[in-house]
């Protein structure tokens, strides 16, 4: 999912996956508490690093190593 929210900040439109995103990172039950405000902020850092994407309009290396670095970081947070 992270990845094709890649695809569509490269394309000018970075916010059509983040209400998905936020909706089933943030309401499911397993992201409580500190974990839930780390989580919050994971994502809006994340829409941020889209809307950059967006206005660079294309995908690059560090697009990739920024993406996996975020994906490191939800799954921690998660688990």
């Amino acid at each position: 999912m992270l990845k094709e929210g890649l695809f569509w900040a490269a394309l000018g439109r970075p916010s059509e996956v983040m209400p998905f995103l936020r909706g089933k990172l943030l309401g499911n039950s397993f992201v409580g508490g500190q974990r839930r405000e780390y989580m919050e902020y994971l994502l809006d850092e994340l829409e941020r690093f889209y809307e950059r994407v967006s206005w660079s309009g294309e995908v690059s290396e560090r697009h990739w190593k920024a993406l996996k670095s975020f994906q490191r970081d939800i799954l921690s947070c998660i688990y």
